[in-house]
């Protein structure tokens, strides 16, 4: 059984705008590279 949805994975914040503010290290900077790898 084949799958034949032609379509783009959906990240959780696909879309959205995220602002994060002292992304340089730590917390911030994680929460950089997650809102990336979800397509923000």
């Amino acid at each position: 059984m084949t799958n034949n949805i032609d379509s783009a994975p959906i990240g959780l914040l696909t879309g959205k705008v995220v602002f994060i503010t002292g992304a340089s290290r730590g917390i911030g900077a994680a929460a950089a590279r997650s809102s990336s790898r979800e397509d923000a």
